[in-house]
């Protein structure tokens, strides 16, 4: 008897990353702006507040965008996912935790994001 050695396929990979969506995006959104922060400060002196507060402002709203879709139009992963999984209640399931995640990540965008408002730009280098 022969059996695959191949223990996810393609398709499921791509429904797994896409439901945890929400969280990468906002992985990199904190990566992105922390690191475009710090590094503009150091290499702009002066001129970085400016600077900083227009690529957080960018990041983030580039991010809620991203994942409001996701909240938005689930139907993402019945597209993904058309002739993999044929039970509605996976996708159902699926789409709801994509969606939660993603709006706890809305939350955790804005967190980050809200911070230009509160903190110094460039405190911890000057």
């Amino acid at each position: 008897m022969a059996t695959s050695k191949q223990v996810f396929s393609d398709k499921f990979i791509g429904i797994a990353l896409l439901s945890l969506a929400g969280p990468l995006i906002w992985v990199v959104h904190f990566a992105v702006v922390y690191g475009v922060q710090h590094v503009a400060c150091v290499a702009l002196l002066n001129n970085a507040d400016f600077w900083v507060a227009t690529s957080i402002i960018v990041m983030t709203v580039v991010a809620l965008l991203a994942l409001l879709a996701l909240i938005f139009k689930p139907d993402i992963l019945q597209r993904l996912s058309r002739n993999r999984i044929q039970e509605e209640r996976i996708i159902v399931f699926l789409s709801g935790v994509m969606r939660t995640l993603a709006f706890l990540s809305i939350l955790g965008v804005l967190w980050s994001g809200i911070s230009l408002f509160f903190l110094p730009a460039c405190g911890s280098v000057t």
